[in-house]
């Protein structure tokens, strides 16, 4: 018989020899764990948002699967072991910005398979713990408030479109303004430039270290998000 079949033909086993008066309260409690954890409630008093809601279906699924997981196992270290190389298969494509998501996910699978063990006590009890913990770090963490990005057209002639259009992307860079896209026009000897300003200013002291150099007619626009411009030089 195949590996993967007797896998499977075990894990039928398993689930049946488990009373479902006894695996319904499990899956219960891993589902209501997952959700209590990963929508951190507490942030609405904090008058903070809530995290994201894949992020959080994820962890809700995955506090529910270890649940399910635990139960098939059981005492069987080959069915873990196979359990493992089907996960394998399994591949998570999008990558977690924050660590802290990743160590989140980590105690969500340990309280999932508390419950899946039957040791809801002790799953309530780690509930308690990680919940405080999470609380205490959300009420120091101090999310800092980022100012909307500005976007600007930047304009110049010069003879020299390629050595004008190194000098533009040289001085942005150094205060870190993005070029999100470059336009040069040979017949004008005009050079154009759509920039992204991370704060006030910041194009101004950039464009502050292009003197000297062989541009002319310098200027840049204010682009509004309703695509109406306002020129300043």
């Amino acid at each position: 018989m195949d590996p993967f079949s007797s896998l499977l033909e075990g894990a039928k086993s398993e689930l049946g020899s488990i009373h479902a008066g006894a695996m319904f309260p499990r899956m219960l409690a891993a589902t209501l764990i997952g959700a209590l954890l990963s929508l951190r409630p507490w942030r609405l008093l904090m008058k903070r948002p809530l995290p994201k809601a894949e992020m959080i279906q994820a962890q809700v699924l995955l506090c529910a699967a270890a649940a399910v997981i635990t139960a098939v196992i059981g005492d069987s270290v080959a069915k873990a072991f196979g359990l493992v190389g089907l996960g394998g298969f399994v591949r998570f494509r999008s990558g977690l910005k924050d660590p802290r998501d990743a160590a989140i996910l980590f105690l969500m699978i340990g309280l999932g398979m508390a419950c899946g063990h039957g040791s809801l006590g002790l799953a309530g009890m780690g509930t308690l713990f990680v919940a405080g913990l999470l609380w205490v770090l959300d009420l120091f963490n101090r999310e800092e408030k980022s100012a909307p990005k500005q976007r600007l057209l930047l304009s110049a002639q010069a003879d020299d479109l390629v050595g004008a259009e190194a000098t533009l992307r040289r001085a942005l860079r150094e205060r870190n303004v993005l070029v999100k896209s470059c336009a040069l026009d040979f017949d004008g000897r005009r050079v154009e430039l759509e920039v992204e300003e991370p704060e006030p200013g910041s194009l101004a002291a950039a464009m502050g270290r292009t003197e000297g150099t062989p541009l002319r007619g310098l200027r840049w626009t204010t682009v509004s998000p309703k695509g109406a411009r306002e020129d300043m030089v």
